[in-house]
Formats: C-alpha cells, sequence, structure tokens
C-alpha cells in the first residue's frame, strides 16, 4: 500500500499543467546605435509574452531607469513595438506600442531607497521621521548591470544588480524578476505560490553602506503601484491580509498579504501583489535567518508624472498618471531586538504580482498524503484489532 501511495505522489508532483507557453525577447529589436554602442549590460528591457488559450499576459521587464513592471492582458494576436529612440530619451510619445489596444494593464516601479535611524527599534518606517534621520535613494541614479538571463517556454528569469558607489559604498542591490507557465511554488525561500498570470520579483540589499551618525541604522523601499483604472470616486488600493492554511512552505509564517486594485477584488480582472511578511538576513534563507516585514498603506500621489518620470510608467502612460490609479506604499525590514541592518547587512524582500485573483494556498497533496498515511494506519490498526478481539470472543464462547 505504502509503494502505491509513494508513485501516487510522484505522478500528482510531476504533474504540474502548463496553463500558457512563454516566448521572451531581451532587448526586442533594439538597433546597434542603441545596445551595441553602449554597455549592452547595462541596457536590459526584457519582453515576455505567455500565450493562453483566449488571451495573452504581456510582461516588460524594465532596468534602463527605475525597476519597473508592466503587465498587459492583450487578445491572442497583439504584437508589442518598442521605439527605442524615445524609449532611452525618456519620451512617452510611442515608446512602448500594442497593435491592438490592452484590456488592461498595470506597473509597478521601484521608486525610493531610504536608510533610517529606528530609534524606537521597530523596524517600521514611515514619511513622518525626523529628516535628519533619513538618507533618501532615487533608484533612477542606480545603475543596473545584467548578470543573468534565462528562458525556455516553461520559465524566464533575469537578474540584476544595482551599483552606486556614493549611495551604497561596495554593497549592491540585487533585483530577480520570474515568470511561470503554471501554477507551482517558488523553489527559494519563502516559496510563494505562483500562477500563470503573475511575476515575481525578488530584492535583496547585500552589504550597503551605512550612515555612521545612525546608531541604528535599516533600509526601506518605496514602491509604486499603478493601475488602468480611475483614480476617482475614492479608488484606492486594498491591503488586507488572511490567513494560510498551513507553513508547510514557509515555516512559522502563517500568513499571507494582498495589495489588490479594485477590479481585482470586484471583477476578478485586476492586479495584485501578494507577498508572506517575512525577510531574510542571510543568503541561506529558512527559519533561522528570518526577520519581519512591514508595509505601510497605499496613498495618492502628488503629481505622480513627476514622481514616475524616468520609470516604465512614465514612457507607458505619459499624462495619464495623473488620471489613472496611482499609488505608493513603503517596505521596511526588521524587528525589535534582531540587531538592526548591521548585523548581518542583508535583508531581502519577495513578492508576486499579477493579473485576476491572488492564488490560494491549499494543502498540498503530500500533505494530504501523508496525513492519510498518518491518520489512516492507526484506524486500520484499530479496526483490525477490534474485530481480531470480537472473532476471538465469538470463538472462545
Amino acid at each position: 500500500m505504502l509503494r502505491v501511495l509513494c508513485i501516487f505522489l510522484v505522478i500528482v508532483l510531476c504533474s504540474a499543467k502548463e496553463l500558457r507557453s512563454l516566448n521572451a525577447q531581451l532587448n526586442p529589436n533594439c538597433p546597434p546605435v542603441v545596445c551595441m554602442n553602449n554597455d549592452e549590460s547595462t541596457i536590459t528591457v526584457v519582453h515576455i509574452s505567455a500565450v493562453g488559450e483566449h488571451d495573452t499576459l504581456h510582461y516588460l521587464w524594465d532596468f534602463t531607469g527605475k525597476p519597473s513592471v508592466l503587465i498587459a492582458l492583450t487578445s491572442p494576436i497583439t504584437n508589442l513595438t518598442i521605439n527605442w529612440e524615445n524609449f532611452i530619451l525618456n519620451d512617452p510619445e510611442n515608446s512602448v506600442i500594442f497593435s491592438t489596444k490592452p484590456i488592461y494593464t498595470s506597473t509597478v516601479v521601484m521608486n525610493r531607497l531610504w536608510q533610517f535611524n529606528d530609534a524606537e527599534d521597530t523596524g517600521t518606517f514611515s514619511y513622518g521621521v525626523n529628516s535628519s534621520e533619513i538618507n533618501v535613494y532615487d533608484t533612477r541614479y542606480i545603475t543596473w548591470t545584467r548578470n543573468e538571463f534565462r528562458k525556455s517556454v516553461h520559465e524566464v528569469e533575469v537578474t540584476v544588480k544595482g551599483d552606486n558607489l556614493s549611495f551604497f559604498g561596495d554593497g549592491r542591490i540585487s533585483l530577480n524578476f520570474k515568470c511561470f507557465a503554471s501554477v507551482d511554488h517558488g523553489i527559494d525561500f519563502p516559496h510563494l505560490l505562483h500562477s500563470e498570470n503573475s511575476t515575481q520579483f525578488d530584492l535583496v540589499f547585500d552589504g550597503l553602506q551605512v550612515n555612521s551618525s545612525f546608531k541604528n541604522p535599516r533600509f526601506a523601499a518605496e514602491f509604486i503601484f499603478v493601475s488602468e483604472e480611475s483614480r476617482f470616486n475614492n479608488q484606492s488600493f486594498m491591503l488586507h491580509s488572511k490567513k494560510s492554511l498551513d507553513d508547510e512552505h514557509t515555516p512559522g509564517i502563517f500568513e499571507i498579504v494582498e495589495i489588490a486594485s479594485p477590479k481585482s477584488l470586484m471583477a476578478n480582472k485586476g492586479s495584485f501583489i501578494q507577498y508572506r511578511p517575512v525577510s531574510y538576513t542571510h543568503p541561506e534563507r529558512d527559519v533561522s535567518t528570518s526577520t519581519e516585514l512591514h508595509i505601510t498603506m497605499p496613498t495618492n500621489l502628488d503629481n505622480p508624472t513627476i514622481q514616475l518620470n524616468t520609470s516604465l510608467a512614465w514612457l507607458y502612460y505619459g499624462p495619464l498618471l495623473n488620471t489613472i490609479l496611482v499609488q505608493g506604499f513603503n517596505v521596511s525590514f526588521g524587528m525589535s531586538g534582531d540587531g538592526f541592518y548591521t548585523k548581518t547587512n542583508y535583508s531581502t524582500w519577495t513578492f508576486i504580482m499579477g493579473y485576476g485573483t491572488p492564488p490560494n494556498e491549499q494543502l498540498s497533496m503530500f500533505v494530504v498524503i501523508v496525513a492519510s498515511i498518518g491518520l489512516g494506519i492507526p484506524l486500520i490498526l484499530l479496526v483490525g484489532g477490534g474485530c481480531y478481539i470480537c472473532i476471538k470472543r465469538t470463538r472462545n464462547r
């Protein structure tokens, strides 16, 4: 019986159905005058078309300015074109063009980084902190160098490193983006559940130089979430958390946090961010190297066209940023008593961004089978033992 269950488990684990076919291009149709006459590794724009049965999801990852992700839902036959001259010149006039108008679009931009003195040792960051205890870094002044680019019809991945000697000294920021063709968990902690309609963003602060006047230094990051929905009528992204059934994939973390656009909440036709509230303080991620992660409520921006200048959001939406839903939030790392950033000089955040409904965690087949074995064998022994006693007593009579 155990052998049969093991064979069944292997079949189930290997049977993840691919729901989209991925086609990725690095710097698609970039003319030599742009990509060859510059350091090619510092020009990283990845376009992925995730083709489904009835539609296509386009992902555009851009590291030429502020790191940005654009998701666009289109008809199956829609193509994307980049006007490289305008793109590099930061001119939104036809910089990114779809052959047919997208059904829906959304963007996430890593806008600014904060180093702050956490005098209260809470791990949280807010705009109200004394300005003398904050250093602000605009991500457009960071040079993003491509380290890795891998692609297949199953998964696409790119990794870039961010350098700025005056900002970070010899330290670096690492960004890893992934896109998937099927529903599964990530291979690295926190093993987030992704769907065929999502892309994963992994951020690492590694060995960053800290302000010597800060006794309790920590880092935070500001992200801006854009959805092609009206910004009027008090529309807002909603931040909420829910409990997961178990911590099988992220030990010790039973909470899942989501930021969802109004259309995602009401009609499953909007965008979302989903993550586990955990950060890691060492490259070897596990329970022993985990700490807390904090996020602020999304709030409206003043002059979004100015704040998002030099980003993919500006290149695609242009002045429309003043009329659609654009809000920002901060993510900070650490908890009371963890020794601040300088204890390990390492912090992370991993999240997925997607279209439609955020994926829901369920008990895996492995857990179900193990639980069945754990409960089934004692039950069989109990029933069998009871039957044996009854039969023996009957015979003795």
